[in-house]
């Protein structure tokens, strides 16, 4: 790409994103990655397509009935036929997150519900590697810092459900978190603390 300086460009290739959701914001953000050059991503989701989903979700009718890791799959290799996504049908706890994103240099949370939010901060706040959430999608979508390796997108108000969470504030929120995890890879941040 060249966008990129070979470096650059060679430490995309490399990195594992770990995305913690196939949903609306999963599904958006690693299509964003993979358009921008991320090559290895993990990804998790017990869940199955259903028609409701295809609003906002970047899945297409004929993955209705599938896991949703297995059309996510199947939409980022058909970008690019190069990518490595190592996928898994479990329902994400605290016990089995460290294990599966071990290999991971970023997480991504993209949960809908605030107690798997919730859930996915206790796990991993011990886990040094940056963590980009989604809270509330209501209003103006700002990013903020917070810690050492915490980074939030959203108005930190509203719970996703409430906000109208249609295909353009959920595809807007999961490229702000893809475009912030591109940042931090190559940190060139707009954050610009030492990590």
């Amino acid at each position: 790409s060249h966008f990129y300086s070979p470096e650059e460009f060679r430490k995309l290739q490399n990195s594992v994103v770990g995305v913690l959701g196939a949903g609306g914001l999963g599904s958006n953000c690693a299509v964003n990655l993979v358009r921008s050059g991320i090559r290895n991503l993990i990804i998790a989701d017990y869940d199955i397509v259903e028609l409701s989903n295809l609003n906002r979700q970047y899945y297409f009718s004929r993955h209705v009935g599938q896991y949703k890791v297995e059309a996510l799959q199947d939409v980022l290799t058909a970008i690019n036929s190069n990518v490595i996504v190592k996928i898994y049908k479990d329902k994400l706890t605290t016990e089995n997150i460290p294990e599966i994103y071990k290999k991971a240099d970023i997480l991504i949370e993209a949960f809908d519900a605030v107690e798997a939010k919730s859930m996915f901060l206790e796990t991993t706040i011990s886990l040094d590697v940056p963590k980009i959430m989604v809270s509330g999608l209501a209003d103006t979508l700002r990013t903020k810092k917070l810690g050492q390796n915490l980074y939030i997108v959203g108005d930190e108000h509203s719970s996703v459900e409430d906000a109208y969470p249609y295909a353009p504030r959920v595809a807007i929120a999961a490229a702000k978190q893809a475009d912030l995890a591109l940042s931090l890879l190559l940190e060139n941040t707009m954050f610009n603390e030492v990590k």
